[in-house]
Formats: C-alpha cells, sequence, structure tokens
C-alpha cells in the first residue's frame, strides 16, 4: 500500500558512516508497518538470526531495532514508500539508485539483501538470475549478499 505523501518514511532508515554490515529489504511488511518497527512479524525469523549467529549479544525485539546501530548495524529497505507483501508492491516504488546513493555516501564494509526480492530490484534483474551468498562484484566499498 502506498503512503501517505506526508509520511515519506514510515520507519527511517538505520545507518551511520562505514557500518560493518547493513541489512536491506524490499518494502516493510504489514506487521512493521503497524509497529513501526523493522522485520516484526512473529513468525519472522531475522532477530533470531541475528542472535544465533553472534551479530546480537542477545535475542532482540523489532521494537528495540535502534540498538543495533551501536553494534554497526544497519537497516534500509528498497521501498520506503509501501508496506506488504512483495507481491503487492509497485515494482516501480523500489529505489535501487537511492541505495546505491546511501552505499557511496554511508560506505558500510557489506550490505545483505534479506531475499531475492529486494537483490532483485536493486540489480534489475531477475530472481532465477541472482546466486545465494556473497556476490562477485562489491558496490563501490561494499560487498554484497543476496540472502
Amino acid at each position: 500500500m502506498p503512503l501517505p505523501d506526508s509520511t515519506p518514511y514510515l520507519i527511517p532508515d538505520l545507518l551511520a558512516p562505514e557500518l560493518r554490515l547493513v541489512f536491506c529489504g524490499t518494502a516493510l511488511g504489514n506487521a512493521s508497518h503497524r509497529q513501526r518497527a523493522y522485520y516484526a512479524h512473529p513468525q519472522n525469523k531475522f532477530w533470531r538470526a541475528l542472535s544465533t549467529v553472534g551479530l546480537t549479544p542477545r535475542l532482540f525485539a523489532p521494537a528495540e531495532y535502534p540498538a543495533l546501530l551501536p553494534l554497526g548495524l544497519g537497516l534500509t529497505d528498497l521501498n520506503k514508500t509501501q508496506y506488504g507483501m512483495d507481491q503487492q508492491l509497485d515494482r516501480a516504488a523500489a529505489d535501487p539508485d537511492g541505495l546505491r546513493q546511501k552505499l557511496l555516501h554511508y560506505r558500510p564494509r557489506h550490505l545483505a539483501f534479506t531475499s531475492k526480492n529486494a537483490a532483485s530490484y536493486f540489480y534489475r534483474i531477475p530472481t532465477d538470475k541472482l546466486a545465494y551468498g556473497l556476490q562477485a562484484e562489491p558496490f563501490a566499498a561494499t560487498r554484497l549478499w543476496v540472502l
């Protein structure tokens, strides 16, 4: 669903210069939109995965997402003006050029797309042309991953 014109971003980017890792999704899901928190659906495994692999010292609740920044972690989405399931989104509302500008400005060491759909928007190619894992070419100083 499109956001009202007066609210360009429901949740601000969580970005700062030279983070070690930024996660990038396609857009907010419905639960994230309602809760104003990234990866907020109760069945989403994002927060548990961060804790399990040791990126966070404990399991964070979605509303605690600002606490990632001091850990060197950031969050953004390619579509900052709509929310819902990927198939409900207008592909034209994705802003891969805006993400490129953010990468040039903030220079994170790594950016991980949290889905092939998100990576597809960035690369402007179909999902079946993308491989999971570390991508061969970085973008400027940032190594790119597809999760």
